[in-house]
């Protein structure tokens, strides 16, 4: 028979709502994202805020983040190719600098709309972070995604498609006239913008790559994009409608207003309509739902901000609470901030700082082999290894065993609410605390089974449950879906 909750009400919990817009939009429950949500009055007038993030009190640690990562941050192309030349510093430390660093930011950051949505657009136009050369221009990357984030779809896919990091990771600073490279042409369509569902033609593929021929980098000296006409495939090209007689060896224009009639292409809207349902609402969104965001983004002239409102404005989101599963990096943002843990200045190559990425037990950020970015759903993250790995960083985080350094952790004592309390009121008390919801009689047995204590014992400080055993109470709410879900 399954053991009663003893209620502890003076922690307070938000409503469903509150947590259903911190699970999704912003990067999992927090006692601090709480607290400014109730500041804010609604998680509507919440999320609103978050979407002028320039406007939104930036944490002081989350600040301080860019200065940590300096070489990865400051280093130029051409000293980071020579650094790994020389065995100094190789390009998957750089990556992995990058990966550590937007783990941090979306752990501590107060503008976490914008993290999340900086997450998704980095998939969505993946770039490998340790790709064989796309790696050099990646921190600039990523500066460009975060810039473009929370605006136009139409000016973030030219700016993204001509970055040196995206021409070195696909192949076009390879192309040659009358032989154009055609892994960007592709992937621009097929991942990009219209998908595969939009009925283009190889041949539509090839003018594709035609279009892109002449945006280079200078691979090996200095690094630069430039444009070479040079490079340039000429002669008639036609995609889904985009027609023009690209006779010039100069094709910049050209090339500029064919990302522009992609990105406002009804399939692209079709395409990214889809995708953001899935990241933010089901596994398996409504042809409705799809449909309508679609129609927002074209009519909004691609505006990313008019997008995210009507998704949230739409009542398939306000029904699907708790119906998607973390992935992996999620599950390690929302776990970091739930326990809040506090990690310090990077002094050695052990610190957290350093190897958050590996605690996750996964593939870090933006590592992704395959240019379709990381996926999204949960058929794809709860296989049995995914949810040993992720059972194995709760613990790790929770006891404080791993990372170990550079970062302070909560220990039992410290969520004690009281200096002696029931056994059954604290397990309320730490969901309240570290879940954002009320315990349930399913919680507060299982606790009391892996501790080996009836509900009613009393903990102190200087108890077990508060001590070595703590561990076992935090992978109890950890593990279960009421954290692995959102």
């Amino acid at each position: 028979m399954a053991r009663k909750v003893n209620p502890y009400p003076d922690t307070k919990v938000p409503t469903a709502q509150q947590r259903h817009f911190m699970n999704r939009l912003g990067c999992g429950y927090s006692r601090s994202t709480f607290k400014a949500m109730r500041k804010a009055g609604s998680p509507e007038a919440w999320f609103e805020k978050q979407l002028r993030p320039e406007k939104v009190k930036e944490a002081k640690l989350a600040r301080k983040l860019p200065y940590w990562y300096g070489e990865a941050r400051t280093d130029s192309p051409v000293t980071k190719w020579s650094k790994q030349a020389q065995q100094v510093k190789g390009g998957w430390e750089y990556a992995l600098d990058l990966a550590n660093y937007s783990l941090l930011r979306r752990i501590h950051s107060e503008r976490q709309v914008l993290e999340n949505l900086v997450d998704f657009w980095s998939n969505h136009l993946h770039v490998g972070a340790s790709s064989d050369l796309g790696w050099v221009h990646r921190w600039s990357y990523d500066e460009t995604i975060r810039r473009h984030a929370l605006g136009r779809f139409d000016e973030m896919l030219a700016d993204a498609a001509l970055h040196p990091s995206m021409l070195l990771f696909l192949d076009n600073w390879r192309s040659v006239r009358g032989a154009p490279n055609e892994n960007q042409g592709r992937e621009l369509l097929e991942l990009h913008t219209v998908g595969r569902a939009a009925g283009y033609t190889e041949q539509m593929v090839k003018d594709s790559a035609k279009i892109l021929s002449g945006w280079t980098v200078d691979a090996f000296k200095t690094w630069d994009r430039f444009y070479d006409p040079a490079k340039h495939t000429t002669g008639p090209v036609q995609v889904l409608g985009f027609t023009a007689g690209n006779t010039s060896a100069d094709a910049q224009e050209t090339t500029k207003d064919y990302l522009r009639y992609l990105a406002h292409h009804p399939a692209t809207a079709h395409n990214i309509a889809r995708k953001l349902a899935v990241r933010f609402v089901s596994d398996t969104p409504s042809t409705r739902l799809v449909n309508d965001l679609a129609k927002v983004f074209r009519k909004s002239g691609t505006d990313i901000k008019a997008t995210m409102r009507a998704l949230v404005a739409h009542p398939e989101f306000k029904k699907s609470k708790g119906n998607l599963v973390r992935t992996p990096l999620d599950d390690f943002v929302a776990t970091a901030r739930a326990l809040d843990i506090r990690v310090l200045k990077p002094a050695g190559d052990d610190a957290f700082a350093r190897v958050a990425s590996w605690a996750v037990q996964s593939t870090p950020a933006y590592h992704w082999p395959r240019p379709d970015g990381s996926p999204w759903g949960g058929a794809q993250w709860t296989s049995p290894a995914r949810m040993l790995g992720s059972f194995r960083m709760h613990w790790n985080l929770g006891a404080g065993w791993w990372p170990s350094k550079g970062v302070k952790y909560k220990d039992g004592a410290a969520f004690l609410p009281e200096k002696q309390i029931r056994l059954d009121a604290w397990v309320d008390h730490l969901c309240r605390e570290i879940l954002g919801r009320e315990s349930s009689p399913r919680i507060v047995d299982a606790v009391c089974t892996t501790v080996g204590y009836g509900g009613g014992e009393k903990v102190t400080k200087d108890h077990q449950a508060a001590g070595w055993m703590f561990v076992r109470i935090l992978g109890v709410l950890l593990d279960s879906p009421d954290h692995m879900h959102r």
